[in-house]
């Protein structure tokens, strides 16, 4: 991938950095400003009898979006889809513009993809993208922008070369505009290192999180969330070069940033404490990593649902943490609805199922079924083969699985035949 940049999504005076809205700058004032915004949007909803439920009167699209941007920015989406669809049916009933309708799609894409509904997300996010090509100029910074969360889209779903095309595009667009150490470029840069690591060419995705954090923290702040997302995405990094030390301390920075702004259970701490309950894992910490998993799947299930891919994932680890226990029974109910979930939201070709489908390998292997657990290990290491680098190192963990199954089955084979030698041996001497 030849990507050097990436960007923040913004559209209405509104940022987006890959996962949470966040404000454009770090000022108190603007917060302030903000806020006051927010609260007389508030009124006017009210005064225009605008409700989330939709049983009142529909206000205007501009200020349904706006208030679903403030449910975005606290996880809310539930919420936020409900007003984005008003908003968008007001547009189509009033026959309002196609910048509006435009709009409308993008934010709904977003809403979707944040609740793990990828191919609605995908379809959505294309129209809106369509209507901008007819709307604006070629290199309008807009298209660049939703190049991106069509590619953010791609990545959730690991199809990484084509979210590594689709950002190759937005940033050729957005270089004609922003110079390379414009702030607004920070976010392009972590988008290339986020590829770059799930190819697993880690010292590369280092030095592209290394420049962005310079941009991101000079900019927003040292304390900021946005600078603290994206140390936490760095942390992740280390995770995957087994740097568990270094690792833990910088996502314990970030989560405690995280924690004095979002409530204990707040979805966007999600990832970050699943990263954090794999490192307990790897370490050995099995009681540690059992608790945060726990906490993890009562938020997912309370506030994102019980078919969204985190809840996959959590369970994923979770029936990982049964099978180092020996709890095997529990270990396969746990993996298989893993699988079931992940196949379902980012779809069977995706290394995070693969991932799945190689811990269920591991336990057919281990129950006697060699030749079923090395047939399911060959599958996810096809899939993870595809889907990341060939550095990456979910393909060692893979493959030592389907080299256990080849060395199981051996060792079973010659057990089976040292009666026959035996026989043969004894014959010999007779």
């Amino acid at each position: 991938m030849k990507a050097k940049r990436i960007n923040t999504v913004k559209a209405d005076n509104r940022t987006s950095t890959g996962g949470e809205f966040i404000e454009s700058t770090p000022k108190w004032w603007e917060r302030v400003v903000v806020c006051v915004i927010f609260v007389a949007a508030i009124f006017y909803a009210r005064s225009a009898k605008c409700d989330v439920d939709g049983s009142a009167a529909v206000s205007s699209p501009k200020t349904l979006r706006a208030l679903a941007r403030v449910y975005m920015a606290h996880a809310e989406y539930d919420k936020a889809e409900t007003l984005v669809n008003r908003s968008l049916d007001a547009v189509i009933n009033k026959e309002g513009t196609d910048e509006e309708r435009s709009s409308c799609l993008i934010d709904l894409a977003w809403v979707y993809k944040n609740q793990g509904r990828f191919a609605r997300a995908e379809e959505l996010c294309r129209l809106g993208l369509q209507l901008q090509q007819h709307l604006y100029y070629k290199d309008h910074p807009y298209i660049a922008y939703t190049m991106r969360i069509l590619g953010s889209i791609y990545q959730a779903q690991a199809r990484y070369s084509e979210a590594g095309a689709t950002l190759n595009k937005a940033l050729t667009i957005m270089h004609k505009c922003h110079s390379e150490n414009d702030p607004v470029m920070a976010s392009f840069d972590v988008d290339v290192a986020r590829l770059l690591t799930a190819e697993g060419r880690f010292a590369e995705a280092e030095a592209e999180y290394e420049r962005a954090l310079l941009l991101i923290s000079d900019y927003y702040g040292p304390d900021h969330l946005y600078t603290a997302a994206v140390s936490a995405d760095v942390a992740r990094m280390y995770y995957l070069q087994g740097r568990f030390d270094e690792a833990k301390e910088l996502l314990g920075w970030a989560i405690g940033i995280q924690q004095k702004v979002y409530d204990q259970g707040h979805p966007s701490l999600i990832p970050n404490l699943l990263t954090m309950a794999r490192i307990y894992q790897a370490e050995g910490d099995l009681t540690q990593a059992r608790r945060l998993l726990a906490e993890i799947l009562t938020t997912v299930e309370s506030k994102l649902g019980r078919e969204h891919p985190l809840r996959g994932e959590a369970l994923a680890a979770m029936a990982e943490l049964y099978l180092d226990a020996g709890r095997f029974a529990e270990a396969k109910a746990a993996c298989r609805e893993a699988i079931d979930v992940l196949e379902a939201s980012v779809g069977p070709d995706s290394d995070v199922t693969a991932m799945a489908r190689n811990c269920l390998a591991r336990m057919r292997i281990i129950e006697g079924d060699y030749n079923g657990g090395y047939e399911m290990a060959c599958s996810a290491l096809s899939t993870v083969e595809t889907a990341l680098g060939p550095a990456h190192p979910d393909i060692a963990i893979v493959n030592e699985t389907v080299t256990m199954a080849q060395q199981m089955e051996s060792v079973t084979r010659i057990a089976a035949m040292r009666p026959w030698f035996a026989a043969q041996y004894l014959s010999s001497i007779e």
